[in-house]
C-alpha cells in the first residue's frame, strides 16, 4: 500500500495520458472524448483517487463548502434544519461543515476562526446570545454570512427568522380566546431574540383580552435548561395557579407534559400547553403537542438560498426575511377546566 495519497501524476502513468489531460478528464471537461474522459474516471476511482480540495480551493478561490454554526446538536429543531439545509446545499454543489458551539457563547469566535481558517464560502450562523462582536468578526473578514432563526441588537445584515413576536401574539391570543386567565411562560435563554420577541408577543396579545403581566408567571430561560438537564422541569411546575402554559419551544413542552402525567393530571382537560417549532410535523413518531412555527417556507431552506445570492452577488443590499408563521392545532389545548388538586 502506497505511503502517500493517489495523485494525479499517478493515474496519468497508469493510463498513459498526461497530467494535463488527466485533469480536464476528473472535472468532466466535454471537449475531452467521451470515452477518454470514462476510462480515465474509472481509473481514477479504482485507483482509490480523492482530489485535493485545498489545492483546488487555492487555484480557484472556492472551497464549494459553507460552514453551519449551530449552538446545541441535541436539539431536534436545529438537527431537523440541518438536514435540510444539507439536501439544498448539494443540490446547489456545496459541501456542509457543522460546527457546535454546544451552548457556549464564548466558543462562537473559534468556531468563526475554524469555518475561515478552512477557506469556506460562506456561513450560516445560528446566533445564541445577543453577540455583536461575532459579527464584526465575520465581517472583517469579508465572509459572506446569514443570521439564522435569530436577530441580533443594532445589527443589520442577511438574515431569516420566523415572526416571533407575532408566533408568541397567536399563543396568547389563543389560549385567552380559550378562556384562560392564568398562565406559565416556561422561557427561552433571556439573551436570545426569540425569547424576546415570543414573551413580548405574548404579553401583547393576553393585555388585548383585558389581562396583565400580574397574571403570567414567567420562569427564566435559565432555570427551564438547568431543570431540562437534570431533568426536574416537574418543579417548575409549582404553584399550579394557572390553567394555560406556553413553552418556549417544544422539547420543553414535552418535559412539561410528561411531568403533569406522571402526577396525574391530563393535557388539555387539566392544563393547555402551546408551544414553538412543531418538531412533530417533521417527526411524525413524536407526541403530538400544539405548537407554533412558519406557515409555508423554512427557514432552513431560505437561508441556503439568501447565503448562496449573497456568494454570488457580495455588494447587494442586506437582505431580511421575516416568514409567517401560524399554530399547528395537535389537541393540547382547550378551555380551562377544574383543575383536580394533586400532590
Amino acid at each position: 500500500m502506497p505511503a502517500t495519497r493517489v495523485t494525479m501524476k499517478d493515474i496519468a502513468t497508469a493510463c498513459g495520458y498526461s497530467v494535463n489531460t488527466v485533469s480536464r478528464a476528473l472535472r468532466g471537461d466535454t471537449r475531452l472524448p467521451d470515452s477518454t474522459r470514462k476510462r480515465i474516471q474509472q481509473i481514477a476511482r479504482k485507483m482509490g483517487y480523492i482530489r485535493n480540495s485545498m489545492a483546488s480551493t487555492l487555484r480557484s478561490g472556492k472551497s464549494h463548502t459553507v460552514a453551519v454554526i449551530v449552538n446545541d446538536l441535541h436539539n431536534l429543531h436545529f438537527c431537523n434544519m440541518l438536514s435540510r439545509m444539507d439536501q439544498s446545499l448539494r443540490e446547489a454543489g456545496y459541501s456542509m461543515m457543522i460546527l457546535c458551539m454546544q451552548l457556549n457563547e464564548a466558543l462562537g469566535e473559534q468556531m468563526i476562526h475554524t469555518a475561515i481558517s478552512q477557506s469556506v464560502d460562506g456561513i450560516l450562523y445560528f446566533p445564541y446570545h445577543n453577540n455583536r462582536s461575532h459579527i464584526e468578526y465575520m465581517e472583517k473578514n469579508h465572509m459572506p454570512f446569514v443570521l439564522l432563526d435569530r436577530w441580533i441588537q443594532n445589527v443589520v445584515t442577511d438574515n431569516v427568522r420566523c415572526d416571533d413576536h407575532m408566533g408568541g401574539w397567536l399563543a396568547g391570543d389563543h389560549l385567552a380566546q380559550l378562556g384562560h386567565k392564568r398562565f406559565l411562560f416556561l422561557s427561552g435563554v433571556n439573551q436570545s431574540s426569540s425569547q424576546i420577541d415570543r414573551l413580548g408577543g405574548f404579553l401583547e396579545a393576553i393585555r388585548a383580552h383585558g389581562l396583565s403581566e400580574a397574571d403570567v408567571r414567567v420562569v427564566s430561560g435559565e432555570e427551564v435548561e438547568r431543570a431540562l438537564e437534570l431533568m426536574e422541569i416537574g418543579k417548575l411546575l409549582y404553584p399550579l395557579d394557572y390553567t394555560g402554559i406556553v413553552c418556549f419551544r417544544d422539547e420543553i413542552a414535552y418535559s412539561a407534559i410528561q411531568a403533569l402525567t406522571d402526577r396525574g393530571y391530563v393535557v388539555p382537560r387539566d392544563f393547555s400547553v402551546i408551544s414553538f417549532d412543531h418538531l412533530c410535523g417533521e417527526t411524525p413518531y413524536l407526541p403530538r403537542v400544539t405548537s407554533i412555527y412558519s406557515a409555508n417556507e423554512d427557514v432552513a431552506t431560505q437561508g441556503v438560498q439568501l447565503l448562496l445570492n449573497r456568494i454570488a452577488h457580495p455588494d447587494l443590499p442586506p437582505q431580511v426575511v421575516i416568514l409567517p408563521v401560524r399554530i399547528f392545532d395537535e389537541g393540547t389545548t382547550a378551555q380551562p377546566g377544574q383543575v383536580r388538586k394533586k400532590g
